[in-house]
């Protein structure tokens, strides 16, 4: 899969959280349930973190009963635990990590300001860093970090420390979503001019271009 190109998605939420409606009651069994249920709570998770969260919340936001949801995924740990692993987008996949070494960095700084300029994409990031005080959060947010992005990259990255290049890497790429675009303060904070984010991907890839050629 190629790196994403064209314009970079706007972040809108849509969600009955944000606009005061309830959806009708959805039938048990479908995978589209599912999906949503899973989609609510992460985005739930990422506003006000996991202790904040009520099952019966998520299930006002999709339209079902708490103990639907309940059917769905046992806890809500185990709910939090789908959250954090949801594998619809994995940055690395999108960044295509078997393309050119020489444009790396650009493919990774396009693809991961996509991945935070949009909340379908963000939100399990986010549940995870605003749940830190869940100590099992702690772990999966480790883990998912090096699953998807550092162990990945550390095995592209020729030369001296491979480990050390890709955590500082994946720094840089975390960073520039919830600091230098403000996702961690304000996950709906509407996005930067078009062009202002253009120049912003062209110096976060020249930034990790020469972490990549650092000999």
């Amino acid at each position: 899969m190629s790196s994403p190109v064209g314009e970079v998605p706007t972040r809108h939420d849509h969600s009955p959280a944000a606009s005061g409606h309830r959806r009708p009651q959805k039938p048990f069994g479908t995978e589209r349930t599912r999906r949503d249920i899973l989609r609510a709570a992460g985005r739930r998770f990422a506003r006000t973190g996991y202790a904040s969260v009520r099952l019966k919340d998520i299930a006002t936001d999709v339209g079902v009963t708490a103990p639907l949801v309940l059917r769905y995924f046992g806890s809500k740990e185990a709910l939090f635990r789908e959250v954090a692993r949801d594998e619809r987008n994995p940055p690395h996949v999108i960044a295509d990590l078997r393309g050119p070494l020489s444009s790396l960095g650009e493919r990774l700084a396009r693809t991961m300001t996509h991945y935070w300029l949009s909340a379908d994409f963000h939100y399990p990031a986010i549940a995870l860093i605003r749940s830190l005080d869940f100590e099992e959060s702690k772990a999966l947010f480790n883990g998912e970090l090096a699953r998807r992005l550092t162990d990945p990259l550390c095995a592209v990255l020729p030369g001296p420390d491979p480990q050390l290049r890709a955590q500082v890497i994946s720094s840089q790429l975390m960073g520039i979503g919830m600091f230098g675009l403000g996702i961690l303060t304000d996950p709906d904070t509407p996005p930067p001019a078009p062009e202002e984010i253009e120049r912003m991907v062209q110096l976060l890839g020249r930034a990790v271009q020469a972490i990549i050629d650092s000999p």
